[in-house]
C-alpha cells in the first residue's frame, strides 16, 4: 500500500501547525528544516509528489526522519511525558506491548510498520494538532487506539507506561 499524497501533507500541516503553536525561536519543521531553508522544503515536496510503494526502506526512512524525528524533536525532555508517547507510539506500529510493560521484548519492530499504519500514526497526530501543547492528550489518543485494536488490554493507563 503506498502512503497516500495527502497523508504526508496532513503530517506536514500538523506539524507547522504544532510548530508554531510552541512558538518556538526559529520554528522548525520536519527533517531539520527550518522555514528560510526552501531547498529543504522543495525536496519535502518532491517526496509528496513522488509514488511511494511498500517498502521496508521507505518504512524505516519515514519512521526515522519522519515521525519519530519530529516527536523527539517537539516532545519535552521530561520523561514523564515523553516516555509514555514514544511507547504508546511503538505499541501502535508494532501492534504489540513489550513483554513486562517496561522492559523485555516486544518481538516486533516498529520502524518497519506497514504504511497504512504510519498514515494512521499521522492520522493521530493531525488530530492532535488542534491543541499541541496537551502532550498528554497525544498519550491519550495513542492509548485509546491501541485498546480499540486490542494491542494492550483494557485496563491500561498512560501512569503503566512512566
Amino acid at each position: 500500500m503506498a502512503l497516500q499524497k495527502e497523508k504526508l501533507e496532513d503530517f506536514i500541516n500538523a506539524a507547522k501547525h504544532i510548530i508554531e503553536s510552541q512558538q518556538h525561536d526559529q520554528e522548525k519543521l520536519l527533517f531539520e528544516v527550518t522555514q528560510e531553508d526552501d531547498a529543504e522544503i522543495e525536496e519535502l515536496t518532491k517526496l509528496i509528489d513522488a509514488p511511494i510503494v511498500e517498502d521496508p526502506e521507505k518504512s524505516y526512512d519515514l519512521f526515522y526522519n519522519g515521525i519519530q524525528a519530529f516527536l523527539l524533536r517537539i516532545l519535552p525532555q521530561d520523561a514523564q511525558i515523553r516516555k509514555p508517547i514514544l511507547e504508546l507510539k511503538s505499541i501502535f506500529l508494532s501492534g504489540k506491548e513489550k513483554k513486562h510493560i517496561k522492559y523485555g521484548k516486544r518481538g516486533a519492530d516498529s520502524r518497519m510498520s506497514y504504511m497504512d499504519r504510519m498514515e494512521d500514526v499521522i492520522d493521530i497526530l493531525t488530530q492532535w494538532s488542534q491543541t499541541p501543547n496537551e502532550y498528554l492528550k497525544l498519550a491519550h489518543l495513542f492509548l485509546v487506539k491501541n485498546k480499540e485494536l486490542g494491542y494492550i488490554p483494557e485496563n491500561r493507563e498512560i501512569s503503566d507506561y512512566i
